[in-house]
Protein backbone atom coordinates (compact mmCIF):
# COMPACT_ATOMS: atom_id res chain seq x y z
CA UNK A 1 0.00 0.00 0.00
CA UNK A 2 1.15 3.54 -0.73
CA UNK A 3 2.51 5.23 2.39
CA UNK A 4 1.98 8.97 3.35
CA UNK A 5 4.65 11.74 2.54
CA UNK A 6 6.43 13.85 4.67
CA UNK A 7 5.44 17.15 5.93
CA UNK A 8 6.83 20.29 7.43
CA UNK A 9 5.45 22.50 10.45
CA UNK A 10 7.31 25.58 11.63
CA UNK A 11 8.49 24.55 14.90
CA UNK A 12 10.54 21.49 15.63
CA UNK A 13 9.99 19.50 18.16
CA UNK A 14 13.54 17.71 20.47
CA UNK A 15 12.92 13.94 20.36
CA UNK A 16 13.72 11.64 22.99
CA UNK A 17 13.27 7.79 24.36
CA UNK A 18 11.08 7.12 27.39
CA UNK A 19 13.63 5.05 29.65
CA UNK A 20 14.39 4.48 32.79
CA UNK A 21 16.56 7.14 34.29
CA UNK A 22 20.96 5.89 34.59
CA UNK A 23 21.26 5.02 37.63
CA UNK A 24 24.25 6.81 38.66
CA UNK A 25 25.92 8.12 42.20
CA UNK A 26 25.41 11.16 44.31
CA UNK A 27 28.38 12.24 43.33
CA UNK A 28 29.87 15.30 41.51
CA UNK A 29 30.57 13.38 37.77
CA UNK A 30 33.78 14.80 35.45
CA UNK A 31 32.37 15.72 32.53
CA UNK A 32 34.35 15.74 29.00
CA UNK A 33 32.83 16.92 25.82
CA UNK A 34 33.69 14.64 22.89
CA UNK A 35 32.71 15.80 19.88
CA UNK A 36 31.30 19.22 18.21
CA UNK A 37 30.95 18.88 14.44
CA UNK A 38 28.21 19.32 11.69
CA UNK A 39 27.97 16.29 9.50
CA UNK A 40 26.75 17.02 5.75
CA UNK A 41 25.48 15.12 2.86
CA UNK A 42 25.77 11.42 3.80
CA UNK A 43 24.86 8.27 1.68
CA UNK A 44 25.43 4.15 2.00
CA UNK A 45 27.45 3.98 -0.73
CA UNK A 46 30.28 6.81 0.78
CA UNK A 47 29.04 7.90 4.49
CA UNK A 48 30.08 10.40 6.12
CA UNK A 49 32.82 9.83 8.98
CA UNK A 50 34.48 12.48 11.03
CA UNK A 51 37.50 11.29 13.41
CA UNK A 52 39.13 13.14 16.22
CA UNK A 53 41.95 12.34 18.40
CA UNK A 54 40.83 12.69 21.93
CA UNK A 55 43.00 13.00 25.42
CA UNK A 56 41.58 13.37 28.95
CA UNK A 57 42.35 12.11 32.25
CA UNK A 58 39.50 10.30 33.58
CA UNK A 59 39.36 9.75 37.49
CA UNK A 60 40.85 6.85 38.82
CA UNK A 61 37.85 6.15 40.89
CA UNK A 62 34.44 5.92 39.34
CA UNK A 63 31.30 3.77 39.51
CA UNK A 64 29.79 4.99 36.64
CA UNK A 65 30.21 6.10 32.88
CA UNK A 66 27.54 7.93 30.83
CA UNK A 67 27.54 8.74 27.27
CA UNK A 68 25.44 11.87 26.21
CA UNK A 69 24.89 13.57 22.70
CA UNK A 70 22.58 15.80 21.98
CA UNK A 71 21.35 16.41 17.36
CA UNK A 72 19.73 18.61 15.18
CA UNK A 73 19.34 18.56 11.62
CA UNK A 74 18.35 21.34 9.53
CA UNK A 75 16.05 19.31 7.31
CA UNK A 76 13.44 16.54 7.70
CA UNK A 77 15.66 13.68 7.13
CA UNK A 78 14.55 9.89 7.48
CA UNK A 79 16.45 6.22 7.88
CA UNK A 80 19.36 8.02 8.85
CA UNK A 81 21.88 5.73 11.13
CA UNK A 82 24.85 6.55 13.16
CA UNK A 83 27.24 4.92 15.12
CA UNK A 84 30.24 5.70 17.03
CA UNK A 85 33.65 4.03 17.90
CA UNK A 86 36.68 4.52 20.11
CA UNK A 87 39.76 3.06 19.29
CA UNK A 88 37.69 0.97 16.75
CA UNK A 89 34.89 -0.78 19.55
CA UNK A 90 31.21 0.36 18.70
CA UNK A 91 29.45 2.04 21.75
CA UNK A 92 27.02 3.39 20.08
CA UNK A 93 24.11 2.90 17.18
CA UNK A 94 21.30 5.13 17.55
CA UNK A 95 19.08 6.80 14.43
CA UNK A 96 18.28 10.45 14.94
CA UNK A 97 14.61 12.05 15.82
CA UNK A 98 12.78 11.53 12.40
CA UNK A 99 10.15 14.34 13.43
CA UNK A 100 7.75 15.86 10.54
CA UNK A 101 9.50 19.50 10.84
CA UNK A 102 11.66 21.60 8.81
CA UNK A 103 14.01 20.70 11.15
CA UNK A 104 14.64 18.11 13.92
CA UNK A 105 15.88 17.90 17.40
CA UNK A 106 16.87 14.75 19.86
CA UNK A 107 18.68 14.17 22.70
CA UNK A 108 19.60 10.85 24.88
CA UNK A 109 22.12 9.11 26.64
CA UNK A 110 23.72 5.41 27.44
CA UNK A 111 24.84 3.63 30.24
CA UNK A 112 28.89 3.28 28.87
CA UNK A 113 30.28 1.20 31.81
CA UNK A 114 30.62 -2.08 30.48
CA UNK A 115 33.22 -0.32 28.14
CA UNK A 116 35.32 1.27 30.83
CA UNK A 117 38.73 -0.70 30.45
CA UNK A 118 38.63 0.86 26.92
CA UNK A 119 37.34 4.75 28.47
CA UNK A 120 39.77 4.41 31.08
CA UNK A 121 43.19 4.50 28.94
CA UNK A 122 45.53 7.14 29.56
CA UNK A 123 46.60 7.20 25.56
CA UNK A 124 45.24 9.57 23.28
CA UNK A 125 42.36 7.24 21.39
CA UNK A 126 40.85 8.20 18.28
CA UNK A 127 36.53 8.82 17.98
CA UNK A 128 34.89 8.08 15.06
CA UNK A 129 31.41 9.01 14.22
CA UNK A 130 29.76 7.89 10.92
CA UNK A 131 26.13 8.90 9.68
CA UNK A 132 24.77 6.55 6.81
CA UNK A 133 21.40 7.06 4.88
CA UNK A 134 20.30 4.80 2.11
CA UNK A 135 19.73 8.12 -0.27
CA UNK A 136 21.96 11.18 -0.58
CA UNK A 137 21.04 13.83 1.60
CA UNK A 138 23.13 16.88 0.10
CA UNK A 139 20.66 19.84 1.64
CA UNK A 140 21.05 18.09 5.44
CA UNK A 141 23.88 19.03 8.12
CA UNK A 142 23.63 17.37 11.63
CA UNK A 143 25.18 19.40 14.43
CA UNK A 144 26.34 16.72 16.95
CA UNK A 145 27.49 17.48 20.55
CA UNK A 146 28.91 14.27 22.81
CA UNK A 147 29.93 14.35 26.21
CA UNK A 148 31.23 11.66 28.36
CA UNK A 149 30.30 11.74 32.21
CA UNK A 150 32.29 9.93 34.70
CA UNK A 151 30.82 9.44 38.21
CA UNK A 152 33.13 8.59 41.24
CA UNK A 153 32.39 5.82 43.40
CA UNK A 154 30.09 7.37 46.56
CA UNK A 155 31.24 5.48 49.43
CA UNK A 156 28.50 5.61 50.70
CA UNK A 157 26.85 3.14 49.05
CA UNK A 158 27.68 -0.06 48.47
CA UNK A 159 26.22 -3.46 46.07
CA UNK A 160 27.31 -6.74 46.52
CA UNK A 161 25.66 -7.86 43.81
CA UNK A 162 28.32 -5.75 41.53
CA UNK A 163 31.17 -7.72 42.09
CA UNK A 164 29.18 -10.87 40.87
CA UNK A 165 30.78 -12.45 37.94
CA UNK A 166 27.91 -11.99 35.48
CA UNK A 167 28.79 -8.31 35.82
CA UNK A 168 32.08 -7.41 36.35
CA UNK A 169 33.69 -5.58 33.66
CA UNK A 170 36.02 -6.85 30.41
CA UNK A 171 39.83 -5.59 30.71
CA UNK A 172 40.33 -6.07 27.05
CA UNK A 173 37.83 -5.56 24.53
CA UNK A 174 38.67 -6.07 21.04
CA UNK A 175 36.64 -4.50 17.75
CA UNK A 176 35.22 -7.30 15.11
CA UNK A 177 34.04 -5.00 12.32
CA UNK A 178 35.59 -3.42 8.86
CA UNK A 179 38.39 -1.18 8.19
CA UNK A 180 37.18 2.18 8.33
CA UNK A 181 39.29 3.18 5.35
CA UNK A 182 37.13 0.76 2.82
CA UNK A 183 33.66 2.13 1.34
CA UNK A 184 31.73 0.44 3.81
CA UNK A 185 33.43 1.39 7.10
CA UNK A 186 33.52 -0.49 10.35
CA UNK A 187 30.32 -1.61 9.60
CA UNK A 188 29.99 -4.99 7.91
CA UNK A 189 27.12 -4.88 5.16
CA UNK A 190 25.17 -7.63 4.53
CA UNK A 191 22.80 -7.24 1.74
CA UNK A 192 21.28 -10.91 0.71
CA UNK A 193 21.03 -14.32 2.47
CA UNK A 194 24.48 -15.65 0.97
CA UNK A 195 26.44 -13.13 1.75
CA UNK A 196 28.87 -14.16 4.53
CA UNK A 197 31.31 -11.16 6.30
CA UNK A 198 34.56 -12.53 8.18
CA UNK A 199 36.37 -10.92 10.88
CA UNK A 200 40.04 -12.46 12.04
CA UNK A 201 41.21 -12.13 15.47
CA UNK A 202 43.88 -13.20 18.06
CA UNK A 203 42.75 -13.06 22.04
CA UNK A 204 45.75 -12.89 24.83
CA UNK A 205 46.75 -16.53 26.10
CA UNK A 206 45.66 -15.53 30.26
CA UNK A 207 41.94 -14.58 29.03
CA UNK A 208 39.31 -16.72 31.79
CA UNK A 209 36.19 -15.29 29.96
CA UNK A 210 34.95 -14.22 27.11
CA UNK A 211 31.63 -12.31 25.31
CA UNK A 212 31.05 -11.35 22.04
CA UNK A 213 28.89 -8.21 21.78
CA UNK A 214 26.95 -7.97 18.30
CA UNK A 215 25.10 -4.70 17.14
CA UNK A 216 22.46 -5.56 14.05
CA UNK A 217 19.99 -3.29 12.29
CA UNK A 218 18.18 -3.13 9.48
CA UNK A 219 18.54 -0.43 6.65
CA UNK A 220 17.26 0.92 3.15
CA UNK A 221 15.13 -1.67 1.53
CA UNK A 222 14.90 -3.86 4.47
CA UNK A 223 14.11 -1.39 6.86
CA UNK A 224 10.72 -2.49 7.43
CA UNK A 225 11.72 -6.39 7.36
CA UNK A 226 9.06 -7.67 9.64
CA UNK A 227 6.13 -6.74 6.97
CA UNK A 228 7.24 -8.51 3.98
CA UNK A 229 5.51 -10.78 2.22
CA UNK A 230 7.28 -14.08 0.90
CA UNK A 231 8.63 -13.38 -3.05
CA UNK A 232 6.40 -15.75 -4.54
CA UNK A 233 3.33 -13.11 -3.57
CA UNK A 234 4.69 -10.56 -5.10
CA UNK A 235 5.96 -12.34 -7.87
CA UNK A 236 2.29 -13.94 -8.80
CA UNK A 237 1.42 -10.05 -8.69
CA UNK A 238 4.36 -8.78 -10.82
CA UNK A 239 5.37 -6.26 -8.16
CA UNK A 240 8.86 -6.44 -8.99
CA UNK A 241 9.83 -3.19 -6.74
CA UNK A 242 8.50 -4.51 -3.40
CA UNK A 243 11.18 -6.00 -1.05
CA UNK A 244 9.96 -10.07 -0.72
CA UNK A 245 12.11 -12.53 0.97
CA UNK A 246 9.11 -12.86 4.13
CA UNK A 247 9.28 -11.30 7.39
CA UNK A 248 11.81 -13.54 9.07
CA UNK A 249 15.63 -12.71 9.67
CA UNK A 250 18.31 -15.30 11.02
CA UNK A 251 21.41 -13.51 11.97
CA UNK A 252 23.74 -16.15 12.56
CA UNK A 253 27.33 -15.95 14.12
CA UNK A 254 29.91 -18.72 13.88
CA UNK A 255 33.31 -18.89 15.16
CA UNK A 256 35.40 -20.57 12.95
CA UNK A 257 33.68 -23.73 12.88
CA UNK A 258 31.05 -23.69 15.59
CA UNK A 259 27.60 -21.73 15.59
CA UNK A 260 28.08 -19.80 18.90
CA UNK A 261 23.98 -18.63 18.64
CA UNK A 262 21.68 -16.56 16.54
CA UNK A 263 19.60 -13.21 16.75
CA UNK A 264 15.97 -12.95 16.14
CA UNK A 265 16.34 -9.27 16.48
CA UNK A 266 14.03 -6.57 18.30
CA UNK A 267 11.96 -4.91 15.53
CA UNK A 268 12.94 -1.26 16.16
CA UNK A 269 10.47 1.01 14.09
CA UNK A 270 12.25 4.16 12.98
CA UNK A 271 10.48 7.40 13.92
CA UNK A 272 9.46 8.63 9.97
CA UNK A 273 6.31 5.87 10.44
CA UNK A 274 3.65 7.70 9.81
CA UNK A 275 4.37 10.80 11.49
CA UNK A 276 3.58 8.79 15.16
CA UNK A 277 6.96 9.32 17.11
CA UNK A 278 7.10 12.79 17.37
CA UNK A 279 8.59 13.90 20.01
CA UNK A 280 8.02 10.30 21.53
CA UNK A 281 10.83 7.97 19.95
CA UNK A 282 9.73 4.45 19.10
CA UNK A 283 11.47 2.09 21.68
CA UNK A 284 14.97 1.71 21.14
CA UNK A 285 15.63 3.59 18.39
CA UNK A 286 17.67 6.23 19.67
CA UNK A 287 19.93 3.01 21.55
CA UNK A 288 19.94 0.51 18.83
CA UNK A 289 20.05 -2.46 21.01
CA UNK A 290 22.78 -5.18 21.21
CA UNK A 291 23.20 -8.59 21.40
CA UNK A 292 25.40 -10.61 23.99
CA UNK A 293 27.00 -14.26 23.45
CA UNK A 294 28.99 -15.98 26.56
CA UNK A 295 31.69 -17.24 24.80
CA UNK A 296 33.71 -18.64 27.55
CA UNK A 297 33.01 -22.63 26.79
CA UNK A 298 34.64 -22.36 23.52
CA UNK A 299 38.26 -20.03 25.03
CA UNK A 300 39.86 -23.15 24.58
CA UNK A 301 39.38 -23.51 21.21
CA UNK A 302 41.17 -19.81 21.44
CA UNK A 303 43.84 -19.66 23.73
CA UNK A 304 46.25 -21.28 21.25
CA UNK A 305 47.71 -18.17 20.47
CA UNK A 306 47.00 -18.54 16.86
CA UNK A 307 44.31 -16.29 14.97
CA UNK A 308 40.57 -17.20 14.83
CA UNK A 309 37.72 -16.15 12.73
CA UNK A 310 33.94 -14.81 13.38
CA UNK A 311 31.85 -15.01 10.29
CA UNK A 312 28.45 -13.22 10.39
CA UNK A 313 25.63 -13.99 7.48
CA UNK A 314 21.92 -13.07 7.96
CA UNK A 315 19.06 -15.88 6.64
CA UNK A 316 16.25 -14.36 3.87
CA UNK A 317 18.22 -10.91 4.13
CA UNK A 318 17.85 -8.02 1.66
CA UNK A 319 20.11 -4.83 1.08
CA UNK A 320 20.85 -4.13 3.62
CA UNK A 321 21.82 -5.43 6.84
CA UNK A 322 24.69 -3.63 9.03
CA UNK A 323 26.64 -5.66 11.51
CA UNK A 324 29.32 -4.97 14.36
CA UNK A 325 30.59 -6.74 17.19
CA UNK A 326 33.12 -5.90 20.18
CA UNK A 327 34.97 -9.35 21.70
CA UNK A 328 35.01 -8.82 25.29
CA UNK A 329 37.79 -10.40 27.32
CA UNK A 330 38.66 -10.94 31.44
CA UNK A 331 42.19 -11.55 31.48
CA UNK A 332 44.28 -13.36 34.49
CA UNK A 333 46.46 -11.00 36.02
CA UNK A 334 48.07 -13.62 38.03
CA UNK A 335 48.60 -15.98 35.15
CA UNK A 336 50.47 -15.85 31.51
CA UNK A 337 48.18 -18.77 30.34
CA UNK A 338 45.34 -19.95 30.78
CA UNK A 339 44.14 -23.37 29.56
CA UNK A 340 40.43 -24.89 28.95
CA UNK A 341 38.30 -26.88 26.72
CA UNK A 342 35.32 -27.41 24.89
CA UNK A 343 33.51 -30.13 26.11
CA UNK A 344 30.05 -30.07 24.15
CA UNK A 345 28.26 -27.90 21.51
CA UNK A 346 25.18 -28.24 20.22
CA UNK A 347 23.37 -26.86 17.68
CA UNK A 348 20.02 -27.49 16.67
CA UNK A 349 19.01 -27.35 13.16
CA UNK A 350 16.59 -24.35 12.32
CA UNK A 351 13.00 -25.68 12.69
CA UNK A 352 10.89 -23.76 9.77
CA UNK A 353 7.27 -24.36 9.44
CA UNK A 354 5.49 -21.74 6.37
CA UNK A 355 2.27 -21.39 5.15
CA UNK A 356 0.69 -18.69 2.04
CA UNK A 357 -2.38 -18.91 0.71
CA UNK A 358 -2.69 -16.23 -2.37
CA UNK A 359 -5.38 -14.88 -4.56
CA UNK A 360 -4.09 -12.00 -5.85
CA UNK A 361 -4.35 -9.09 -4.68
CA UNK A 362 -5.63 -11.06 -1.07
CA UNK A 363 -2.76 -13.45 0.64
CA UNK A 364 -2.57 -15.05 4.07
CA UNK A 365 0.75 -15.76 5.15
CA UNK A 366 1.84 -17.85 8.27
CA UNK A 367 5.75 -18.68 9.61
CA UNK A 368 6.81 -20.05 12.86
CA UNK A 369 10.55 -21.39 13.62
CA UNK A 370 12.44 -22.46 16.64
CA UNK A 371 16.67 -22.68 17.05
CA UNK A 372 18.29 -23.94 20.17
CA UNK A 373 21.63 -24.08 20.83
CA UNK A 374 23.80 -24.61 24.32
CA UNK A 375 27.46 -25.40 24.91
CA UNK A 376 29.75 -25.84 27.74
CA UNK A 377 33.23 -25.85 28.45
CA UNK A 378 36.37 -25.50 31.16
CA UNK A 379 39.03 -22.96 31.93
CA UNK A 380 41.44 -23.03 34.44
CA UNK A 381 42.81 -20.22 35.86
CA UNK A 382 44.29 -18.45 38.73
CA UNK A 383 40.41 -18.38 39.87
CA UNK A 384 40.34 -22.14 39.71
CA UNK A 385 38.93 -24.88 37.42
CA UNK A 386 35.44 -23.16 36.31
CA UNK A 387 32.99 -24.60 34.08
CA UNK A 388 30.82 -22.22 32.01
CA UNK A 389 27.02 -23.88 30.41
CA UNK A 390 25.25 -22.08 27.65
CA UNK A 391 22.04 -22.41 26.67
CA UNK A 392 19.83 -20.61 23.84
CA UNK A 393 16.24 -20.87 23.16
CA UNK A 394 14.77 -18.78 20.10
CA UNK A 395 11.27 -18.96 18.73
CA UNK A 396 9.28 -16.89 16.37
CA UNK A 397 5.94 -16.50 14.82
CA UNK A 398 4.48 -14.13 12.37
CA UNK A 399 1.13 -13.84 10.61
CA UNK A 400 -0.38 -11.29 7.74
CA UNK A 401 -3.40 -11.42 6.25
CA UNK A 402 -3.76 -8.58 2.68
CA UNK A 403 -7.54 -7.74 2.48
CA UNK A 404 -8.81 -5.34 -0.09
CA UNK A 405 -8.29 -2.12 1.58
CA UNK A 406 -6.16 -3.39 4.42
CA UNK A 407 -3.18 -5.24 5.44
CA UNK A 408 -2.37 -6.95 8.95
CA UNK A 409 0.90 -8.04 10.43
CA UNK A 410 1.07 -9.63 14.28
CA UNK A 411 4.78 -11.10 14.88
CA UNK A 412 6.16 -12.65 18.51
CA UNK A 413 9.30 -13.35 19.36
CA UNK A 414 10.91 -15.15 22.40
CA UNK A 415 14.14 -15.52 23.11
CA UNK A 416 15.62 -17.34 26.26
CA UNK A 417 19.20 -17.55 27.44
CA UNK A 418 21.24 -18.65 30.19
CA UNK A 419 24.57 -18.93 31.50
CA UNK A 420 25.63 -20.57 34.61
CA UNK A 421 29.60 -20.94 36.03
CA UNK A 422 30.52 -22.90 38.22
CA UNK A 423 33.66 -24.04 40.40
CA UNK A 424 35.27 -27.84 39.69
CA UNK A 425 33.27 -28.80 43.38
CA UNK A 426 30.43 -27.21 42.40
CA UNK A 427 31.17 -24.99 45.75
CA UNK A 428 30.63 -21.94 44.23
CA UNK A 429 28.07 -21.10 41.52
CA UNK A 430 26.63 -18.17 39.50
CA UNK A 431 24.00 -18.08 37.27
CA UNK A 432 22.37 -15.49 35.03
CA UNK A 433 18.76 -16.08 33.16
CA UNK A 434 17.06 -13.82 30.37
CA UNK A 435 13.69 -14.39 29.09
CA UNK A 436 12.75 -11.33 26.29
CA UNK A 437 9.80 -10.96 24.63
CA UNK A 438 9.44 -8.81 21.51
CA UNK A 439 6.00 -8.20 20.14
CA UNK A 440 4.55 -6.14 16.92
CA UNK A 441 1.38 -5.43 15.70
CA UNK A 442 0.52 -3.20 12.73
CA UNK A 443 -2.99 -2.54 10.63
CA UNK A 444 -3.22 -0.64 7.60
CA UNK A 445 -6.41 0.15 6.12
CA UNK A 446 -7.43 2.38 3.53
CA UNK A 447 -11.57 3.50 2.65
CA UNK A 448 -12.15 4.94 -0.80
CA UNK A 449 -14.38 8.00 -0.62
CA UNK A 450 -16.21 9.31 -3.47
CA UNK A 451 -14.44 11.68 -6.18
CA UNK A 452 -11.29 10.84 -8.07
CA UNK A 453 -8.31 9.91 -5.84
CA UNK A 454 -9.75 10.54 -2.15
CA UNK A 455 -9.67 8.59 0.89
CA UNK A 456 -9.00 7.65 4.53
CA UNK A 457 -5.43 6.11 4.89
CA UNK A 458 -5.25 4.80 8.74
CA UNK A 459 -2.60 2.63 10.70
CA UNK A 460 -2.95 1.14 14.11
CA UNK A 461 0.51 -0.26 15.82
CA UNK A 462 1.21 -1.90 18.94
CA UNK A 463 4.95 -3.20 20.07
CA UNK A 464 6.11 -4.68 22.77
CA UNK A 465 9.70 -4.93 24.84
CA UNK A 466 9.81 -7.34 27.68
CA UNK A 467 13.03 -8.31 29.53
CA UNK A 468 12.88 -10.15 32.80
CA UNK A 469 16.40 -10.99 34.18
CA UNK A 470 17.72 -12.93 36.82
CA UNK A 471 22.01 -13.27 38.89
CA UNK A 472 22.26 -15.13 41.84
CA UNK A 473 24.99 -16.91 43.26
CA UNK A 474 24.24 -20.05 45.37
CA UNK A 475 24.20 -20.39 48.86
CA UNK A 476 24.19 -17.00 49.35
CA UNK A 477 20.59 -15.30 50.75
CA UNK A 478 21.90 -11.75 49.67
CA UNK A 479 23.73 -12.05 46.44
CA UNK A 480 21.12 -12.15 43.97
CA UNK A 481 19.14 -9.40 41.83
CA UNK A 482 15.83 -9.82 39.40
CA UNK A 483 14.18 -7.15 37.42
CA UNK A 484 11.63 -6.73 34.60
CA UNK A 485 11.05 -4.46 32.20
CA UNK A 486 8.08 -3.65 30.81
CA UNK A 487 7.65 -1.49 27.83
CA UNK A 488 4.48 -0.58 25.42
CA UNK A 489 3.95 1.56 23.07
CA UNK A 490 0.36 1.77 21.09
CA UNK A 491 0.07 4.21 18.30
CA UNK A 492 -1.84 5.26 15.23
CA UNK A 493 -2.31 7.96 12.71
CA UNK A 494 -5.18 9.02 10.02
CA UNK A 495 -4.51 10.81 6.63
CA UNK A 496 -7.32 12.13 4.48
CA UNK A 497 -6.34 12.16 0.85
CA UNK A 498 -7.88 14.65 -1.46
CA UNK A 499 -7.42 14.16 -5.15
CA UNK A 500 -4.32 12.23 -4.43
CA UNK A 501 -3.03 15.30 -2.02
CA UNK A 502 -2.04 13.62 1.56
CA UNK A 503 -3.28 15.75 4.58
CA UNK A 504 -2.41 14.85 8.36
CA UNK A 505 -5.55 14.63 10.25
CA UNK A 506 -4.44 13.56 13.44
CA UNK A 507 -1.29 10.94 15.11
CA UNK A 508 -1.17 9.55 18.66
CA UNK A 509 1.04 7.97 20.94
CA UNK A 510 0.68 6.11 24.31
CA UNK A 511 3.30 4.75 26.00
CA UNK A 512 3.48 2.67 28.90
CA UNK A 513 7.35 2.28 30.73
CA UNK A 514 7.62 -0.20 34.01
CA UNK A 515 10.50 -1.75 35.48
CA UNK A 516 11.11 -2.71 38.70
CA UNK A 517 14.07 -5.01 40.44
CA UNK A 518 15.02 -6.61 43.61
CA UNK A 519 18.64 -7.26 45.43
CA UNK A 520 20.14 -7.45 48.47
CA UNK A 521 19.97 -4.16 48.85
CA UNK A 522 16.10 -3.80 48.31
CA UNK A 523 13.88 -2.43 45.71
CA UNK A 524 14.15 -0.31 42.92
CA UNK A 525 11.37 0.54 40.58
CA UNK A 526 10.34 3.57 37.89
CA UNK A 527 7.39 3.69 35.81
CA UNK A 528 6.40 6.29 33.24
CA UNK A 529 2.95 6.73 31.42
CA UNK A 530 3.14 9.30 28.77
CA UNK A 531 0.65 10.38 25.43
CA UNK A 532 1.59 12.46 22.70
CA UNK A 533 -1.43 13.84 19.60
CA UNK A 534 0.29 15.61 16.70
CA UNK A 535 3.33 16.40 17.74
CA UNK A 536 2.88 17.72 20.96
CA UNK A 537 2.82 16.08 24.87
CA UNK A 538 -1.11 15.64 26.18
CA UNK A 539 -0.25 13.84 29.51
CA UNK A 540 3.45 12.45 31.54
CA UNK A 541 3.26 10.59 34.54
CA UNK A 542 6.20 9.00 35.80
CA UNK A 543 7.18 8.32 39.61
CA UNK A 544 9.75 5.78 41.31
CA UNK A 545 6.96 3.74 43.81
CA UNK A 546 7.25 0.07 44.16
Amino acid sequence: MSKPPKVHPTKPNTGFQVTKPIDVPNTLPCKKLLLQHDFGSTSSQTGNHSSVTINYAPPSNFSKIVLEWNGACNWTQIDTVFGVWLGGVEILRSSPAQGVNTSVAWTASKDVTRYSSLLLKKEAQELVVSFRHPVSQDARVYRITMFILFYPTDNRKSSRIAAARSESKADLILPISGDLKSKDGFWFQIENSTDVKLASFEIPRNAYRAVLEVYVSAHNVDEAWYWNYPTEYYNIDHLDDEPGDGPFRDVVINLDDDRVGAIWPFPVIYDALDNIFNPVASTRSFDLPSYDFELTPFLGNLLDGGVHNFSFSIGNAINVWYVGANLHLWLDRKSQRTKGKLVSSFDQRLNFTSMLRMQVPLGESWIEAHRMTSSQGWVQSSYGNITTRVNQNLSYTNYMDQKLGAATVQQLILSNDSVSFATSDDDNRYSFESAKNFSLAMKRQVRILEGKGNAINTLDLTTGYVDKKTYKKSKSRSDFKTSTLEDQQRGSSVWAIDNYTWNAASQGLKQSYKYRSVDGNGKVCYFRKIGSANATIVHDNEGVKC
